[in-house]
């Protein structure tokens, strides 16, 4: 009876003292993403999605302040609200620091940052004024 109770005595200090040297080693910071993102989702409008665009924001910040990699696929959300938004250099900031923090993105994240730069370029060319550069039909 009493090599029992020391025998579980034993096994029961083991265990508390190996779950005392767990530290809570976090790799990354998400806030309130899946709140922020649940409720862009369940009601789509522009007040949830700048809702959102500031959880992501705070994300990036507090991983910084945390010293911590920003979660996968933040900077890239970040960058396809920016662009949806028509900041295209917000846009491709975002895009690169992904594909920067995730290399395995690269190839997305390359396209996704050509079509916001196509998309600056198409706005810095000047479209023909009506009547110029037309020739008549007669």
């Amino acid at each position: 009876m009493k090599t029992r109770l020391g025998f579980c005595l034993f096994v029961g200090l083991v265990a508390l003292m190996a779950s005392g040297c767990a530290g809570t080693n976090q790799m990354y910071y998400w806030g309130d993403y899946s709140k922020s993102l649940y409720a862009c989702s369940k009601q789509p409008s522009e007040e949830t999605l700048q809702k959102h665009k500031v959880i992501l924001e705070d994300i990036v910040k507090e991983s910084t302040a945390r010293n911590l990699r920003v979660p996968p696929g933040v900077y890239a959300e970040l960058g396809y609200i920016y662009f949806r938004q028509n900041n295209n250099a917000e846009a491709i900031k975002y895009f690169d620091l992904e594909e920067k923090t995730y290399p395995e993105s690269k190839t997305f994240m390359q396209r996704l940052a050509q079509a916001a730069k196509a998309r600056d370029e198409g706005k810095n060319e000047e479209k023909p004024k009506t009547g110029e550069n037309q020739t008549e039909k007669k």
